[in-house]
């Protein structure tokens, strides 16, 4: 908080400084000290993603000539972001009427007259829209997907040149929905040819089975959802979309290729998934907010945003809406359910958590996955006895041909080591590892826990060393791959790659212990000491290691 006042405080001083000398005043805003604190605040909020607190302290700007576009951007995502788009449209042509405008209030009136099917006037909007510092990565695709869904009517085609190279997985989406949109005898075929691309398009299969409802081809559909959902099992829009037409659930996700609004939203919900898998969270919910603008009944786009959120740890606001997510069914249910467990769990609430997630799954009929959902749970939860009886009710039910077999096999492997039933663990690790070879995670796993019991070293460093083939820079494996040396006794070997396992890990209490007593090992005994305090000094540590490390501290390895 006090850092907070000081950083309003200095940018308005610096503000206040700069507008005493003529040339660094703008006559147009009123530069007092309240005027500049609210805007500054304004923004802080905002960046904090507090668009409540972000929109009380735009308000407070008073002064009906100021400049509007030194702040008008962030009041308009924000708006955007709280919902709040008639007062965002009144907002945008407010600054269109002073000549204010600017990317936001022009993309938010071409999109109102879009949603009214006026086109020509939302072409005047979009062709208005410049690059700015807030879309750089995304303004081609977001200009050519606006320009080309305002004129579809007159152009009835799709020109694949129009899209830059690097956007090539737009192109094959926007040819889907272009010929959907004309009902042209291609749809069929390219929808198709999306889903058997290389690319993970298991989205779209919604979108096919929701043409071919469209179609009256009811059984086709079912048949294209059964066929998805054994290869994208945890899908929750096609397996949503499943049970409402198996068992009559409602569907509230409506899209309709014929209508500009539902694609465009779409696009934007693509865009905005983008923009989060690279963190920026802050411009994917405004693009997130904006498909809920388009298509206010799709309403799983809140799931992209409850992510955005979780990750962010803004959790009170994620919690909100994965609450929300709840009307759209089972399969939205169990997921919010879990998410709100795991946000419970961060919250160091425990014990509420796993009395949540308990009592929900206990209403549930659970399918396989949700009841693998609910072991790796109670797993991750030390509940390892419960979880084992859990993954083995699921290894009776499936054969090996289930694309999940090998992942239960490892995770109750691991189970199963905690238990201390090494022998167990290892049957189920080594069976996971038949049916799937290169699960480079399970393989350090295995290996480690060989080491750590002192046998098979020698098959242990063969696993390893494959295993850092497939995930060179990871730091576990690196590390488990520098102790099975440090335990060979090869200490210069060890040292290699302990010490990089420190620059990927430097942080980590096993880490920075391991490599202190390889140090120890090579005749460095002073820095062996600076890392075994340094791992006392780390918030991770755990009190057993600690007294582990005192110990070294006075006695250093001698009888090891």
């Amino acid at each position: 908080m006090k850092l907070r006042i000081f950083i309003i405080s200095l940018y308005t001083l610096i503000i206040l400084s700069a507008c005493n000398s003529s040339y660094g005043k703008n006559v147009s805003f009123n530069y007092n000290a309240k005027n500049v604190s609210n805007y500054f605040s304004a923004l802080i909020s905002f960046d904090d993603f507090d668009y409540i607190k972000s929109q009380e302290f735009f308000k407070k700007i008073k002064d009906s000539q100021k400049d509007e576009t030194r702040h008008s951007s962030k009041h308009l995502q924000s708006l955007i972001t709280l919902e709040k788009y008639i007062e965002a449209e009144n907002y945008s042509k407010n600054l269109a009427n002073k000549k204010q405008d600017n990317f936001e209030s022009n993309l938010i009136l071409g999109l109102k007259e879009l949603k009214q099917n006026d086109s020509k006037k939302a072409q005047i909007y979009f062709d208005k829209l410049r690059l700015n510092k807030e879309n750089p990565l995304i303004f081609d695709v977001l200009k050519f997907t606006l320009d080309y869904w305002s004129k579809i009517d007159e152009n009835n085609f799709f020109n694949k040149k129009n899209i830059p190279e690097r956007y090539k997985s737009f192109e094959k989406i926007q040819s889907v929905f272009s010929n959907c949109f004309f009902d042209t005898s291609n749809t069929e075929r390219l929808f198709i040819e999306l889903l058997d691309s290389k690319q993970n398009y298991s989205r779209y299969n919604f979108f096919f089975a929701n043409y071919l409802l469209s179609k009256n081809k009811k059984e086709e559909a079912e048949k294209l959802l059964e066929k998805s959902i054994k290869e994208y099992p945890k899908n929750l829009l096609i397996n949503q979309y499943n049970l409402s037409l198996i068992n009559k659930e409602r569907n509230l996700n409506n899209f309709n290729c014929k209508k500009k609004n539902h694609v465009v939203a779409e696009i934007f919900y693509v865009i905005a998934n983008a923009l989060s898998s690279q963190g920026q969270y802050e411009i994917s919910n405004f693009y997130i907010n904006l498909s809920k603008y388009l298509n206010p009944n799709f309403l799983s786009f809140n799931s992209l945003l409850a992510e955005n959120f979780f990750n962010l740890k803004k959790f009170e606001k994620s919690k909100l809406i994965y609450k929300k997510l709840h009307r759209l069914g089972t399969v939205y249910q169990w997921h919010s359910d879990r998410q709100i467990a795991i946000i419970l769990t961060l919250q160091k609430k425990e014990e509420e958590a796993l009395n949540l997630l308990t009592s929900k799954y206990e209403k549930l009929k659970p399918n396989i996955y949700q009841t693998f959902d609910y072991a790796n749970f109670l797993r991750d939860r030390k509940q390892y006895k419960e979880s084992v009886k859990l993954y083995t009710q699921i290894l009776n039910k499936i054969n090996e041909n289930n694309p999940i077999y090998f992942k239960v096999l490892d995770r109750r492997g691991v189970a199963y080591e905690r238990l201390n039933e090494l022998e167990l663990s290892e049957k189920d690790l080594l069976k996971s590892l038949d049916i799937e070879p290169e699960q480079p995670y399970v393989m350090n796993y295995l290996a480690y826990s060989w080491v750590e019991n002192s046998k098979n070293f020698e098959r242990a460093l063969e696993i390893l060393k494959k295993a850092n083939e497939l995930r060179e820079d990871d730091g576990y494996i690196t590390d488990s791959l520098g102790w099975t040396y440090y335990k060979l006794k090869n200490f210069s070997e060890a040292k290699k790659y302990l010490m990089k396992a420190i620059m990927l890990m430097p942080s980590d209490p096993i880490v920075n212990d391991h490599f202190a007593d390889c140090l120890w090992k090579n005749n460095q005994k002073i820095q062996a000491r600076y890392y075994w305090n340094y791992v006392l000094k780390l918030e991770d540590t755990e009190e057993d290691l600690k007294k582990i490390i005192k110990e070294k501290l006075i006695f250093g390895l001698e009888n090891t």
